[in-house]
């Protein structure tokens, strides 16, 4: 890998400081009163607007968007664009369509709501859903960031050992001072991702012969590993008659995925419901759609200006097996000191910006959805508070298991979305039939409808995976390389319209 240029007296300052600040946000948060898990896990529904929008932009990027984009944007094109125009209309349809029905219901945990409406049983499943889902890809986020640190290292630092810091970070933080540390901790990861981001670009347009013109011919005439000559811009070409076919899949799936995102996952939902200010939290969300194109494109822009500066600069890439590792290794052969540490400061935030609030929706949903229904129903505020911080650290040990199994991924990018695929379209569905629906149907017979949907599609993604490493052609292949994102679609149309042929005749 060649030899890695040591962080410099600056570089080391400012990763120090950004420890220290997120360490005295931690401190800071636990010394206010907790009377509750309410105040714990939404900080009392108290958090300022801007906060609030700082805070869930942070956990909608991560260090899956931080280095797996500008990886995409490198070694492919820019199409995961064009999945933004449904992302933009599914943060309208959210946020006046679910949050106002969360907010009136004032709930801690969004499964709640679909408990009141159909049953234990129903708001169990949909818990276990998130639970589940939720473990997966935001350990696909710590998978990301323990492999920056390996090449920040040069191997010298293990993969293990980096997994054990990225975790124990978080923690020091997020257990003591709950959602209200996360939601401000958030707000300067928010900062430092962005500011990040664009100084590294603006470095790389002024160090490339020609500038963005030269970067742009570059692009569109890339050449892949293999030879083949490609456009990394061809996503303009979907608006083309012949590619309106992919262009509507990709802005349904955009649609489909991001409302179970936004509507159905406590991650998410989590940041926007400790707002003290409903109408603030319904604009966070739709803000961050509308600036969700620009930022994205930002990150597919840095790995395209990456190609191009490999182009006149190989050395810095010889050698270098996973794309994912292009950024990385950009932040310390090529950038200088103090830009360095400012880059390694947002590569942790992108981490820490969604994994932290990972654990906290995570520990959320464990404890009201769980902990109180079945292992305790009747615990006080002060065993609820215990068991919260409990399952902060049982979640923290738990990312650290997957994060080892499941070390060796593809495409980062790609691969949180494949995880959560199977799930969130029959989640979704739930979600549509409770709040849209004045439909009664049984609670069993919701939990089939979601079981066997998931099940399907399961199935279905294991045997397209299994028949294309052995060669086959034609539909499996398609479905796994291209139309799996159908997987979100079909879940979540199959519950609607299985509740509504199951729904009682009489409603």
């Amino acid at each position: 890998m060649g030899h890695f240029i040591h962080l410099g007296a600056l570089d080391w300052a400012i990763l120090i400081s950004y420890v220290a600040v997120l360490s005295g946000i931690g401190f800071w948060a636990a010394r206010r009163a907790k009377k509750n898990t309410d105040d714990y896990f939404l900080a009392g529904r108290s958090i300022p607007s801007f906060v609030t929008w700082a805070s869930f932009v942070a956990t909608c990027l991560s260090a899956v968007t931080f280095i797996g984009a500008p990886a995409e944007g490198y070694s492919s094109d820019f199409r995961y664009l064009l999945s933004n125009p449904g992302d933009i209309a599914a943060t309208f349809f959210i946020a006046y369509a679910f949050l106002p029905h969360f907010q009136r219901l004032r709930v801690t945990s969004i499964y709640e709501a679909i408990g009141r409406r159909f049953g234990s049983s129903v708001r169990t499943l949909s818990s276990a859903y998130f639970l589940i889902t939720r473990l997966l890809a935001s350990t696909v986020r710590v998978v990301a960031v323990a492999k920056v640190l390996e090449v920040v290292s040069g191997g010298e630092l293990s993969y293990q050992s980096s997994v054990l810091i990225i975790v124990g970070l978080i923690l020091a933080y997020a257990t003591l001072g709950g959602g209200r540390a996360v939601a401000w901790t958030d707000t300067i990861q928010f900062f430092l991702l962005i500011g990040g981001a664009l100084a590294a670009l603006f470095y790389l347009v002024t160090h490339i012969p020609g500038g963005v013109s030269t970067i742009v011919s570059l692009g569109r005439h890339a050449v892949r590993s293999d030879g083949t000559v490609y456009n990394k811009f061809n996503f303009l070409d979907l608006l083309s008659p012949p590619n309106l076919g992919i262009l509507g899949l990709m802005v349904i799936w955009g649609f489909f995925n991001s409302s179970a995102a936004y509507g159905t996952d406590q991650d998410m939902v989590q940041r926007l419901l400790s707002c003290r200010d409903e109408k603030g939290a319904r604009l966070s969300l739709m803000f961050w759609g509308i600036l969700n194109v620009p930022i994205v494109f930002l990150f597919l822009s840095i790995g395209a200006s990456l190609y191009a500066y490999a182009h006149f600069h190989p050395a810095f890439i010889a050698g270098m097996k996973d794309s994912d590792h292009v950024f990385p290794r950009f932040i310390l052969m090529v950038v200088p000191s103090g830009l360095r540490g400012l880059l390694l400061a947002a590569v942790f935030s992108a981490a820490m910006g969604s994994a932290d609030s990972a654990m906290a929706s995570l520990a959320t949903s464990f404890v009201v959805d769980f902990y109180r229904p079945f292992i305790n129903p009747e615990s006080s505020e002060e065993q609820s508070l215990k068991a919260s911080k409990i399952s902060f650290l049982g979640f923290g040990i738990f990312f650290i298991i997957f994060a080892m199994v499941l070390r060796r991924l593809d495409n980062l990018l790609w691969m949180a979305f494949r995880i959560t695929a199977l799930t969130y379209g029959p989640l979704l569905g739930i979600f549509l039939v409770a709040i849209l629906t004045g439909w009664e149907i049984k609670g069993r017979k919701l939990n089939i409808l979601a079981l066997s949907t998931t099940f399907f599609t399961a199935v279905m993604a294991v045997a397209a995976w299994i028949l294309t490493l052995h060669g086959a052609e034609g539909f499996w292949k398609n479905l796994h390389q291209t139309y799996w994102p159908l997987y979100v679609v079909f879940g979540a149309l199959f519950v609607v319209v299985g509740a509504y042929w199951m729904r009682e005749k009489n409603t």
